[in-house]
């Protein structure tokens, strides 16, 4: 996400985290074409490979996901974790969500 022309998303935009049989509530912070940053309560480490779901233009969107930071909510200091979300093989609604929203936040 280097050389960055669009400006991070003050969104609240809900994304759903699927990681071993369990669901949790993020909200997405940055996207681009190759991936997500999201803000969570929950602790995920790296390289876990989770199932990200997005609601793009109505329709639920499952996506395979890997992640590759995260900062963990019981940190000192932090008040939410973050997690940093490669979408592995990103569908077609995604690239076109993500073109969509980029359009809209050019800085």
């Amino acid at each position: 996400m280097r050389n960055r022309s669009l400006s991070k998303t003050d969104e609240t935009k809900e994304v759903i985290i699927n990681n071993d049989g369990q669901s949790f509530s993020c909200l997405l912070t940055d996207i681009s074409s190759s991936g997500i940053s999201v803000t969570s309560d929950h602790f995920v480490p790296t390289y876990k490979e989770i199932e990200v779901v997005m609601e793009i233009d109505g329709k639920k969107v499952a996506m395979k996901g890997s992640v590759r930071w995260s900062i963990d909510p019981g940190t000192a200091g932090v008040k939410k974790g973050k997690l940093g979300i490669l979408i592995m093989a990103p569908p077609p609604a995604f690239l076109a969500y993500v073109e969509t929203w980029g359009k809209n936040n050019r800085k």
